[in-house]
């Protein structure tokens, strides 16, 4: 994109009906293209619409100078007073803003191109490139191939090393901190696996009934351990929160979706993604591979993370993955739909656990550190 312009800065709007000709003008020549002479746009809904209104708007020019583009991607707030009420309560507006602006600003990971970011708690104005033609969008219930599971621990790798060093006290304020959500999705995970203990009682084997059971008591350790390592953590890297570009060298990935940014240990990324991205026998196989690679790339910029720490760091925020998905069936409706995403992601996030011992391992660190 070019540099940005001294162009008035756009308004900041309340809902698609306001995406006007006029409006994605001011956007486009604030952003550095000052000759855009916009015609007409029109939108037309993209996603689910959960925690935003999202619409990909195709742009007619008058006079359309280089680098102006077809079409953009415009992020609102949701329409809906329920969906709206919980990215107030949950600050995911704010997040997003702030990823957005962070991650652009040091250019420390692959994310959509903004043309304009602005907002605050109450409402989210984001105008992105529109990816939607030009990559794969990643499928969940599918999982990842090995080489798009190498592609978003390099990205994470990337994102991560980029705000080395930083801590809870060093971070934005915007950033979620563990212990400050702890009771929240302590009391939540619990209940999901109370639920899950039932509904899921013939479908899981009994290890995973028992990893799941042992797992939630210790859900609130988890949220309060002590890291030597922080990052800037995505938060919710799951692969449907991946766009795929395809090239020569295979896939790279788009990172998409930063509502619950983060200071995490950077292992909660990792973690989150292996453990409910990519079947449990293509993870097994491939892992430390890919974990080799990712402690590559974050060593390439930042440094001093060996390999022997990432993966005892690892072997504990892997059960991040497992704790969301049980806090998921608690603020899900339970349907068929949602059953079948859930028992998909419990199945891989509780062989994972299984394969490293998650549970015994983050119980001895729990004494160890009741100890001191």
């Amino acid at each position: 994109m070019n540099a940005p312009s001294l162009s008035p800065e756009p308004a900041v709007i309340d809902g698609t009906a306001q995406i006007t000709p006029a409006w994605v003008q001011s956007v486009l020549r604030h952003s550095g293209l000052p000759d855009a002479m916009v015609r007409a746009v029109s939108a037309e809904p993209i996603g689910a619409g959960n925690v935003s209104d999202c619409v990909r708007v195709a742009i007619t020019y008058d006079a359309a100078p280089g680098g102006a583009p077809s079409s953009v991607v415009v992020k609102l707030k949701p329409s809906d007073p329920g969906a709206h009420a919980h990215g107030l309560h949950s600050g995911a507006y704010h997040r997003e803003i702030g990823a957005f602006r962070a991650i652009g600003e040091r250019r420390a990971g692959r994310i959509p191109l903004a043309y304009w970011v602005a907002g605050d708690e109450t409402n989210i104005n984001l105008v992105t490139e529109d990816l939607t033609g030009s990559t794969i969008p990643g499928n969940q219930a599918a999982g990842s191939t090995v080489d798009q599971a190498q592609a978003v621990l390099v990205e994470l790798a990337r994102v991560h090393s980029a705000f080395d060093p930083i801590s809870p006290d060093s971070a934005p304020e915007w950033m979620i901190r563990l212990a400050d959500v702890c009771d929240y999705w302590s009391t939540a995970a619990r209940a999901g696996a109370d639920a899950a203990l039932v509904r899921f009682a013939d479908m899981l084997p009994a290890e995973a009934l028992e990893v799941i059971d042992e797992a939630a008591d210790l859900v609130r350790n988890w949220h309060l351990l002590p890291q030597q390592r922080w990052s800037f953590t995505h938060g919710d890297p799951r692969v449907d929160n991946v766009l795929f570009e395809e090239g020569p060298d295979g896939p790279s990935a788009v990172l998409i979706d930063w509502q619950v940014t983060g200071v995490r240990n950077p292992m909660y990324d990792v973690g989150y993604f292996m453990s409910g991205s990519i079947d449990a026998d293509l993870r097994s196989e491939h892992e430390m591979d890919l974990i080799r690679r990712y402690v590559e790339v974050y060593n390439e910029r930042a440094g001093g993370y060996d390999l022997a720490t990432a993966v005892s760091d690892y072997q504990i925020q892997l059960l991040s993955g497992l704790f969301i998905s049980l806090a998921a069936i608690d603020v899900l409706p339970d349907t068929e739909v949602v059953n079948a995403l859930i028992l998909a992601l419990l199945q891989r996030n509780c062989a994972a656990a299984l394969d490293w011992h998650s549970v015994a391992a983050l119980r001895n660190v729990v004494n160890a550190v009741s100890v001191r």
